[in-house]
């Protein structure tokens, strides 16, 4: 697959009237993204190793106050309990009205709680409980550090098991959303 040296401007427009764009958990873009992006917008928010979920809860409120449709990220291993995940998913919809996500694993070695996995709190329900309508998940065909070789096609096999309605009983809908990846996973 090659890209063109140059795309007209009306390709470019007709790009960006579907792009989303990513504010850090602190979300210190907010003007930023008043001057540059139209009212709703989808604005994915990070969540970094180490990062702690009441700042995307913040984050989340300012940009729907704003007319921006957030979309936070949740790291599944960063939750260090049941409770905590339930907390932010409340407090997210709750605050910012949230009804997608972006589910990741979280990049550190081990989880804090019980969650090991996006696929594990999507299995806990909390999910369908807290209303979230729908979720995109991060997949990395490339490799992970925190990911055994070949690891990532599994996870993806699953994540699309999830999305047969015979399969999925809570109608935990899906999207896959692949990071740097293109080029590798279309080589294999």
């Amino acid at each position: 697959m090659s890209l063109p040296d140059r795309a007209s401007p009306r390709e470019l427009a007709a790009l960006l009237t579907s792009a989303s764009v990513e504010v850090s958990s602190r979300g210190h873009q907010l003007q930023e993204l008043r001057d540059h992006f139209r009212p709703g917008t989808d604005v994915t928010i990070t969540f970094l190793p180490g990062d702690n979920y009441r700042h995307n809860i913040d984050t989340a409120s300012a940009l729907r106050r704003a007319g921006f449709s957030p979309v936070p990220h949740i790291a599944a291993r960063e939750m260090p309990s049941h409770d905590t995940l339930d907390d932010f998913l409340a407090r997210l919809r709750g605050e910012a009205d949230v009804t997608r996500i972006v589910l990741i694993a979280g990049d550190v070695a081990a989880a804090k709680g019980p969650f090991r996995s996006s696929l594990d709190v999507c299995a806990s329900g909390l999910l369908e409980a807290r209303g979230i309508a729908s979720l995109s998940v991060a997949g990395h065909p490339e490799g992970h550090p925190y990911l055994a070789a070949g690891g990532a096609f599994n996870a993806l096999e699953a994540w699309q098991g999830l999305g047969a309605p015979d399969r999925n009983p809570r109608r935990c809908r899906n999207a896959i959303l692949f990071r740097k990846c293109a080029d590798s996973w279309m080589a294999r």
